[in-house]
């Protein structure tokens, strides 16, 4: 164990050091750069670009590490060779700590008010980089190196120490505004999301920038309508920002600020060409690249502002799509905490409350079981609907999910490493999402409790149509000997025929308690087909003729249409059952008026219709009719229990068919039962091999 820590530590310290090393090879390599733009008979840099660097770099780093890249910074500013001809020692000492004090300052100070780590992405960002990095930052430095000029080296010619304050602190603000937006925009926190051919957008634009710059800037002693060439550079600059965010927006500002001092420096190009002195010229092309530059990353924030604003709509909009495709709590909220991390937030967590009020762990997403325990603390003790906190784990909003005053769960954001509240925004984003589960686990919970009646119901149905087949049973068999003894009784045609009545009613329950039954099987899988070769004409007409006093009763004719010898694997107890409820249907709802049953044959199937001419369906009614207890009329005026198109369904469906109803009101209506000739033949042919009854829809009254 010693020996792992002392590795451990050991590659701490080189990866620490190598980050130095080049720290101090890009401080150096930065100062030397800014050489290229300093200005003759000024000895003045117009921008100081390692002021940026340093302000980006503390940005970056762990607070534990600043001692160390302070050293580097300081060495790299004192130890080699001085930026100035004959710069003395103790003036390179005042600028390095200048210069090292305005970086702790300017990256302090941004710590304090933002949000770590910057990105630049908000329009606070840039704001606290232009105060803090831009304004209040360079005093230091160019107080302590005007400063010791003035008092001590009044040859290096700084003349007045507010004309050399101003174009020292103009140097280091600018340098700090055009560099460190680069770093920190091109580091590993990204709040721009990847895009396909970004890479190649970006250099594209760059390129195109570059190149109109060179000529806007490049123009020798430009005069007129040729001043205001800076312009067409800002189309470029505006694109970049849109399009790529801060970091498009930080690249396009540094090179286009390298190409207009670059210019200025030689006397070319619109800033060059102004009259007066040469601070004049300089302060013009420094007003220019500061406005350019902050306006870009303004633009670059607002964008990334509202895109976020786009993307959290977005997700609440799948969320809900999630949450609306399953009942199943534990099937759709871990598909939400993928979808919430880290698309906007980097940490999710979201608990369930049981029977007694306890929180249970639901989803956990993007923190660690500490930093779910201590969140839900908090949200125990949560009163409110929802608040913001601070906390060791950074900034959190904790909502509790409820639906109308009862507590379903409770939910957790975290943004891991902030030091400032989250912004309101973000809460409404919380509270929105904790009124999605909230629909979504009350729709759960309603659904459980349907689910319950369901299965209580289905329960009772099959208890009680078992407790009442025994005494019926019993019941038919004492009818059924009732005839012998009633005809040796003197005037018993009379009792016949209130036997024959009383027979019937019978009957009917006992097929009612018969469809109950079925109900129990079909809702416990249980339903199962005995097939058999059977011919479906020879079946239709020993249908009818079992029901033949019933039909003659309500007064329907039947006419068959059956081509022989229509055989296929079926169960024939079910389809003497279908049957039976088609038939029982029609002459339910047209008494008194004729029926035709048709059978036809193609392709391996097989179609049985049923046609009655009595009050028919309305159309929204045509597909309801098969649900479980469904009826298309009131039940006073016709009586049943809505079981029988539900069975004859499920049996179709069970032997591979289907079953269809066309009807108007008032017109009749035909039943369409189709089923395949074997359990392996396909229910449905291609449409080029169909009949010519399977090309359109079903007559009502057929022929």
């Amino acid at each position: 164990m010693a020996s792992m820590g002392q590795g451990w530590s050991r590659g701490v310290s080189g990866g620490v050091l190598g980050r130095a090393v080049l720290l101090f090879g890009s401080y150096f390599g930065l100062k030397m750069l800014s050489g290229v733009f300093l200005f003759r008979y000024l000895e003045s840099s117009a921008i100081w670009l390692p002021g940026g660097l340093a302000l980006a770099v503390l940005l970056r780093a762990p607070r534990h590490r600043w001692p160390v890249y302070l050293a580097t910074l300081f060495l790299a500013d004192y130890a080699i060779v001085p930026f100035y001809e004959s710069q003395p020692w103790d003036l390179s000492l005042v600028w390095a700590l200048g210069n090292s004090l305005s970086a702790v300052l300017g990256a302090e100070l941004m710590r304090r008010w933002l949000d770590m780590p910057v990105t630049l992405s908000r329009p606070r960002d840039v704001v606290g980089l232009v105060i803090a990095g831009g304004l209040l930052g360079p005093l230091p430095s160019a107080t302590l190196g005007v400063g010791v000029i003035v008092l001590f080296a009044p040859g290096l010619g700084a003349g007045s120490f507010w004309r050399g304050f101003l174009d020292w602190f103009l140097a280091d603000g600018l340098g700090a505004v055009l560099v460190a937006p680069l770093v920190l925009s091109w580091g590993p926190d990204r709040a721009w999301p990847r895009r396909s051919w970004e890479t190649l957008e970006l250099l594209g634009s760059i390129v195109l920038l570059a190149l109109v710059a060179h000529v806007t800037f490049g123009v020798l002693a430009p005069q007129g309508l040729l001043l205001s060439l800076p312009y067409l550079c800002l189309p470029f600059v505006l694109w970049s920002a849109l399009r790529l965010g801060p970091r498009g927006a930080a690249t396009a500002a540094l090179v286009l600020a390298a190409f207009a001092v670059w210019h200025t420096t030689t006397g070319r190009g619109p800033f060059g060409a102004l009259p007066g002195s040469v601070q004049e010229r300089v302060l013009a092309v420094q007003v220019f690249l500061a406005v350019a530059s902050l306006s870009t990353l303004v633009l670059a924030a607002m964008a990334c502002d509202r895109q976020r604003v786009e993307q959290s709509q977005r997700v609440l909009a799948e969320v809900g799509a999630v949450l609306a495709e399953s009942m199943d709590p534990r099937d759709t909220l871990p598909r939400v905490a993928r979808l919430v991390v880290p698309e906007v937030v980097p940490g999710f967590a979201l608990w369930l409350a049981d029977e007694d009020g306890r929180f249970v762990p639901a989803v956990r997403a993007g923190m660690t079981p500490e930093e779910e325990a201590r969140l839900l603390v908090e949200l125990r003790g949560l009163t409110e609907p929802s608040r913001r906190q601070l906390g060791p784990e950074g900034a959190s909003v904790l909502v509790r999910i409820q639906h109308r005053g009862r507590l379903l769960g409770g939910m957790a954001l975290l943004q891991a490493g902030h030091t400032h509240p989250l912004r309101p925004r973000m809460v409404s984003f919380a509270e929105d999402l904790a009124h999605h589960c909230a629909l979504a686990l009350e729709n759960a919970h309603l659904f459980e409790q349907f689910q319950a009646a369901i299965h209580a119901r289905d329960e009772f149905i099959a208890v009680a149509a078992h407790e009442l087949r025994t005494p019926l049973t019993a019941l038919q068999l004492q009818m059924r000997s009732l005839p012998r003894l009633l005809q040796q009784v003197p005037a018993s045609e009379s009792l016949l025929a209130r036997h024959q009545s009383l027979a019937r009613q019978v009957s009917r329950l006992g097929r009612l308690v018969e469809s109950l039954l079925d109900v129990g099987r079909i809702n416990t899988g249980q339903l199962r087909l005995e097939r058999e070769p059977v011919d479906l004409g020879a079946l239709v007409r020993d249908v009818v003729e079992h029901l033949s006093g019933e039909l003659e009763r309500a007064g329907c004719e039947v006419s068959i249409s059956a081509p022989p010898h229509v055989t296929g694997l079926w169960d024939r107890t079910r389809l003497e059952q279908a049957l039976t409820n088609l038939l029982g249907n029609a002459l339910k709802f047209g008494a008194g008026q004729p029926i035709e049953v048709r059978v036809e044959a193609w392709g391996g199937r097989t179609r049985l219709l049923v046609t009655d001419h009595g009050i028919g369906v309305s159309p929204e009614a045509l597909e309801r009719i098969f649900g479980r207890f469904e009826r298309a009329v009131s039940s006073r005026e016709y009586g049943g229990l809505g079981l029988g198109l539900f069975l004859t369904r499920q049996i179709a469906e069970a032997h591979g068919g289907s079953i269809q109803a066309h009807s108007a009101p008032g017109g009749g209506a035909t039943f369409v039962l189709e089923l395949p000739t074997s359990p392996s033949a396909a229910p449905y042919a291609p449409l080029h091999d169909a009949p010519p009854w399977a090309l359109a829809p079903a007559d009502p009254h057929p022929t």
